[in-house]
């Protein structure tokens, strides 16, 4: 009896004492004003100041938000209203409130997206491109270009999600689905740092290199362009040669060739704009600065319906929004040129970026300077004086180039990205050689400047939208003149030869682009566009050359056309389980100056039997209505014209491309075979005539050409803690076919070489770094005219039929580099190009001789060759600072 009547007091003591709690709880008023809070933080802000207990799951109530004020409402009013149509009630348990998904599913609950945006943690930047993938699943997906990410139909309340992005830390976190009106998670991956014994942090370690999710995609580490050995150390598109399929024996980026296209076949993309001008010291090394770009992807062929007017491959490049979180400072310099890059925050919403580079060239002049100027413009035949440093030597070359980049970005909201971003960059030549024959006078000033001005919105869940604005212009004005004496033979006469050579061109691009992508469901993005280019441009070419006031050659070209391309494009993007990715699209197009339509459909598939390995396949056609005719001389020759089909021919291309791609432990196998045929081609040759009064001529005519080009493209790449290497294979044949030339057999294309190998090794020991890389390349072939006596041509002549010597050089370099403060660095080394000075031979164009009339009296060859050598053997001292 005893023990039932102390049951019986205990119940009524607990009963008595919960009313009084229910009764203080009701007796609590709330007065709180909340906006765009999390309920998380919410319930955490009432249970410390109403002293109020509750039990939730902090992760899924993070990510639902709230804006609204109570004003003395019980503890019971305010949660109905928190909960109210978010899947979650109450009940009060013990004097707790026990915060619990609703018994009852509500009718509007469906599967919801995990939707997010990947940041660089150090500086805040977005980061595009990234892999997003749901663990223990086959749902994932890829950040945009401005790092927003989305994976719909997610069951889970709650999931794990692995994020890489090369160069930084991968990061596994748990993430919950998101209400349609929350903010979207941030994901903030740490760059890769390798630690020291002494717990210092040196430099990112590894991953330099990176196949893509696409065929034909290359992806490189912008932050480490600098540890590969080469003239410039911030040229952010050196590296490019060194991958498989990427002409690596050109030594000139003016010259930049993808799987045996001429470089104007490339599509250069910079926030929107197009640049037709990359290069500073007649393509010694490329005008873009690496500390202004965030990110750069090369598509060497088969591209998806994203990217149009160019026929052969694409360079994407997105440049730097500016550090989000803290000023930055970065400087460097070496024997040409000092750099200066400025980055910071601009209150709470934006960001900015600041980068700019000038030679010292016009007032010093390095013995490096001068090396690769001989080289570079070989055809001023400079003297053989030596020059002082820093003398006003009246014989010396004038020349400077400087280029700058500019960008700010604001984002007013989570969802919004506002960016405008400029760039310049430029060449500037005086050089006037009047002591001895020949006497040389030449100027020139060219080079490339564009803006951007972009907004990108995360609409929802499934809409995402990029509008583009750009502008760009090329401008190259080219004057050359020179005069020599030459003795006729033995005789005491001489003749005067005059070349006088004059090119000038103005080119104006304007592009909107208005793209969309829509996210229908984990198996089907749909992607859509629409596209205007309109490109003006003049351009006149004048060549003159005269032995004792008689013409040899005499050309004038001039150019004036207003070409506008109005583009839809359409591809949707397929994924199942094994299938990594499908799509299928195109681009149709209406070209002002030929009045017709273009529909260029193209299909990508990537399959994945297993995690490890990717088999691949693409193919495309591709049109290019505005193209570039390469003239005689250096880099800085060339025209820019348009497609009109009556002077010249639309260039039309077809891809196709296969391979696969193996990953397994630090182990990179990647291999695609390639087949491409473009017609349409546009060449200047010259042609030597003899005319009815016994008189040489030397005509420069422009011929049409077809090419077809097929090859293999093997890369080996293998990443360890401390070290990293990969080999470039490329076994490929390329070959060009006209009716007015070679009898209209098809003959060897100037580029054609069957082997190319690159060799790239990077080793880290404490605070130094050493890099190696070598490059060897089967001969190239020359066009070696074979002329009978009457001279016409030999029937044994074959266009291109000889064949230079092979081509190989080793570049090396080594850099020490030390912490100076927390986030300061300072790194100085030195970069040596053509480490055993090789004499590589790149070319040999030729022309009439100074002299034909004569030489041909004398029984001498009326043809002169023009042997062009690469670079001799190049060191580079560099010290670069940043904090």
């Amino acid at each position: 009896m005893s023990r039932i009547k102390y049951l019986l007091i205990s119940l009524l003591v607990g009963f008595a004492l919960q009313i009084q709690q229910v009764a203080y709880a009701q007796k609590v008023k709330i007065t709180e004003s909340f906006s765009n809070q999390s309920l998380d933080q919410i319930l955490s802000t009432l249970s410390g100041k109403y002293n109020l207990k509750f039990a939730y799951d902090p992760v899924a109530l993070n990510q639902i938000s709230f804006t609204g004020q109570f004003r003395n409402d019980s503890p019971d009013k305010v949660l109905k209203q928190l909960l109210k149509d978010s899947g979650f009630e109450f009940i009060a348990l013990n004097n707790v409130y026990v915060i619990k998904r609703a018994e009852k599913p509500i009718v509007e609950e469906k599967n919801k997206p995990i939707q997010g945006i990947v940041r660089d943690r150090i500086s805040g930047e977005a980061l595009p491109y990234a892999s997003i993938r749901v663990v223990d699943n086959d749902l994932g997906a890829t950040t945009n270009t401005d790092g927003f990410f989305t994976i719909p139909d997610v069951k889970s309340d709650s999931v794990s999600i692995e994020v890489r992005y090369l160069g930084f830390e991968p990061l596994q976190m748990r993430v919950a689905r998101v209400q349609y009106n929350s903010k979207p998670i941030v994901v903030e991956l740490d760059p890769k740092k390798f630690i020291l014994a002494d717990v210092e942090v040196v430099r990112n370690i590894t991953s330099m290199l990176a196949t893509g999710d696409r065929p034909g995609e290359m992806v490189f580490d912008t932050k480490k362009v600098g540890d590969i050995p080469g003239i410039s150390g911030i040229d952010i598109l050196a590296p490019l040669q060194l991958l498989p399929g990427v002409d690596g024996n050109t030594e000139s980026l003016s010259g930049l060739m993808v799987r045996h296209s001429p470089a104007d076949k490339n599509l250069i993309s910079y926030d929107g704009f197009t640049i037709y001008h990359i290069n500073h010291l007649f393509g010694a090394f490329s005008s873009l600065n690496s500390k202004a770009i965030k990110d750069v992807r090369l598509y060497r062929g088969g591209f998806d319906s994203r990217w149009g007017g160019r026929a052969s491959s694409v360079i994407e490049i997105t440049g730097k929004t500016g550090n989000e979180n803290s000023v930055s400072v970065d400087a460097g310099t070496d024997q040409l040129a000092g750099d200066f890059t400025f980055e910071g925050p601009l209150g709470k919403h934006a960001s900015f970026i600041v980068s700019a580079r000038r030679s010292y060239t016009d007032f010093y002049r390095s013995p490096q300077f001068l090396n690769l100027f001989e080289s570079a413009a070989s055809d001023l035949m400079l003297s053989k004086q030596n020059f002082t440093a820093f003398g006003s030597d009246p014989d010396a070359p004038s020349y400077l180039f400087y280029d700058a980049n500019a960008k700010v970005s604001v984002k007013p909201s989570n969802n919004d990205i506002l960016s405008v971003s400029g760039y310049v960059g430029r060449d500037r030549l005086n050089f006037l050689q009047m002591v001895s024959s020949p006497f040389i006078n030449e100027n020139a000033l060219w080079g490339n400047s564009g803006a951007g001005a972009r907004w990108a919105k995360q609409w929802n869940s499934w809409l995402y939208q990029n509008f583009t604005i750009g502008i760009s212009e090329f401008t190259s004005n080219y004057q050359h003149y020179d005069s020599t004496l030459k003795r006729r033979g033995m005789q005491p006469v001489y003749d005067t030869i005059v070349r006088n050579y004059a090119t000038e061109t103005g080119l104006n691009d304007i592009s909107v682009n208005l793209n969309a992508q829509v996210t229908l469901s984990n198996q089907i993005i749909l992607e859509l566009g629409y596209q205007s280019n309109l490109v003006n441009s003049k351009s006149s070419e004048n060549y003159y050359h005269a032995v004792n006031s008689l013409p040899v050659a005499d050309t004038l070209r001039q150019n004036d056309f207003n070409s506008r391309v109005n583009t839809g494009w359409l591809q949707f993007n397929f994924k199942t389980n094994g299938l990594k990715s499908l799509v299928i699209g195109g681009r149709v197009s209406q070209h002002n100056l030929t009045d017709q339509y273009y529909v260029e459909p193209r299909v990508q598939m990537v399959i994945s039997p297993t995690s490890k390995l990717d088999l691949k396949f693409a193919a495309g056609l591709y049109n290019q209505f505005i193209n570039r005719i390469y003239l005689t001389g250096n880099g800085v020759r060339y025209l820019w014209v348009a497609s009109d089909e009556k002077t010249f021919p639309v260039v039309k291309s077809k891809h196709f491309v296969t391979g696969l791609n193996y990953t397994s432990n630090g182990l990179t196998v990647d291999i695609e075979g390639y087949a491409k045929q473009t017609e349409g081609l546009s060449y200047v040759q010259t042609v030597i005539r003899r005319t009815s009064t016994n008189r040489f001529v030397e005509q420069s005519k422009i011929f049409y050409v077809d090419s077809r080009s097929f090859g293999v493209d093997v890369l080996v790449r293998k990443t360890w803690q401390n070290a990293e290497g990969w080999v470039s294979y490329s076994l490929s044949k390329a070959f060009n076919q006209s009716s007015t030339l070679n009898g209209g057999d098809e003959y060897y294309a100037l580029d054609d070489h069957l082997h190319e190998l690159k060799l790239v090794g990077l080793y880290k020991w404490r605070k130094w770094r050493v890099v190696g890389t070598w490059i060897f390349g089967t001969p190239k072939p020359w066009d070696e005219l074979l002329l009978t006596p009457n001279l016409t041509l030999s029937p044994d002549y074959e266009k291109n039929s000889s064949r230079l010597e092979p081509y190989h050089r080793l570049d090396a370099g080594l850099s020490y580099l030390a912490k100076v403060s927390v986030s300061g660095e300072l790194e100085v080394g030195v970069k040596v190009f053509n480490l055993y000075n090789r004499d590589n031979m790149l070319a040999r164009p030729y022309t009439l001789t100074d002299t034909p009339v004569s030489d041909y009296l004398q029984g001498k060859s009326i043809i002169e060759y023009h042997d062009i050598y690469g670079y001799s053997i190049t060191p580079t001292f560099f010290f670069n600072i940043k904090f």
